[in-house]
């Protein structure tokens, strides 16, 4: 709740500042609010839902409903915009809507027991960090269409600013879809549903890279669509076999933070390989995009081997390989 609170007073307020300062205070303690409650949302379904389907099922309907949220009030906040800049920050208030369905229908979570005195507090496991490495690489590599694409489509003169615009929208129809079957795939997939994903989008980045006409290019955004929208829910559900409940918010924070990086990281890390804007570098980025996504998806499945089968509860303490207990 004062995540959402936080969310409505600094997102709706963007709109009432004159001063650009002032603005960008209001944005950073926006961020402030997006921090606290994307962790949380994801927490809840761990706290709520015990059966594995049915929290995968979950995972994937969150991540789909974030996907049309985004489709619709991008579309609304340029509806807004139209009529005056201010406007479009009235987006934001929808969130009463959360805040009052939070208010009638969540239960109460009961605060996790204090452990018993002497007991050593244990820090973060290792391997959080590491689950953190693979969601700032699949976001690093999944943001490189984002930034590229316009130069790419335009240096190609396969369409102009409104043709990428519209490609970058689509992509996130399979997303929505994906989403909602995640459930179903990881039921099936386990482990190697990472690893599906990253496949999805190198294929999709291969076919932008080979690509000389604007429907091939489409095909490519909407098969990178796929990959993305099923990519990163099922890296959140390898936190529990990680770190015991307590643990869990602090563990799916980091993951989200470091994720998050990941598009400001995008950029500098393909300009490691690639640096030039001519015909064939503007495509080797989409390449290194893929086979680095191809690589960290088989890392992604060789890691989970790593560690437990199931939740790690309070009482299992540190998490061993292929624990089932």
């Amino acid at each position: 709740l004062v995540g959402m609170v936080m969310f409505l007073i600094f997102g709706v307020g963007g709109g009432f500042v004159n001063d650009f300062k002032m603005l960008l205070a209001i944005r950073v303690l926006f961020g402030i609010s997006i921090g606290i409650m994307t962790p949380l949302s994801t927490s809840l379904i761990f706290d709520f839902v015990s059966d594995t389907h049915q929290r995968n099922k979950m995972m994937g309907i969150q991540g789909a409903v974030n996907q049309f949220g985004g489709l619709v009030f991008m579309g609304l906040s340029g509806i807004l915009a139209n009529i005056s800049w201010r406007a479009s920050f009235m987006c934001y208030a929808f969130v009463l809507v959360s805040i009052l369905l939070t208010l009638m229908f969540m239960p109460s979570i009961p605060p996790y027991k204090k452990p018993a005195a002497g007991t050593v507090k244990k820090s973060m496991h290792w391997k959080v960090y590491v689950l953190s490495f693979f969601a700032i690489m699949i976001f690093a590599n999944f943001f490189v269409v984002n930034t590229d694409l316009a130069l790419f489509m335009q240096h190609e003169e396969l369409g102009d600013a409104k043709d990428c615009g519209f490609a970058l929208s689509v992509m996130r129809i399979p997303a929505i879809f994906a989403g909602i079957v995640l459930g179903w795939l990881m039921k099936r997939m386990k482990d190697w549903t990472v690893t599906f994903a990253t496949l999805c989008m190198a294929a999709g980045y291969f076919i932008i890279a080979y690509s000389y006409s604007y429907s091939a290019l489409m095909v490519g955004c909407l098969v990178i669509g796929v990959g993305g929208g099923i990519s990163i829910p099922p890296l959140f559900t390898f936190v529990p076999r990680i770190v015991p409940p307590r643990q869990r918010t602090l563990g799916i924070a980091i993951v989200t933070l470091v994720a998050q990086l990941g598009q400001f990281v995008s950029p500098l890390y393909i300009n490691m390989f690639v640096t030039g804007t001519d015909s064939s570098e503007l495509r080797m980025r989409f390449i290194v995009a893929a086979i680095t996504t191809i690589i960290i998806g088989f890392a992604v499945v060789a890691f989970a081997s790593t560690i437990s089968k199931k939740p790690i509860t309070e009482e299992d303490g540190e998490p061993t390989l292929n624990k089932t207990n």
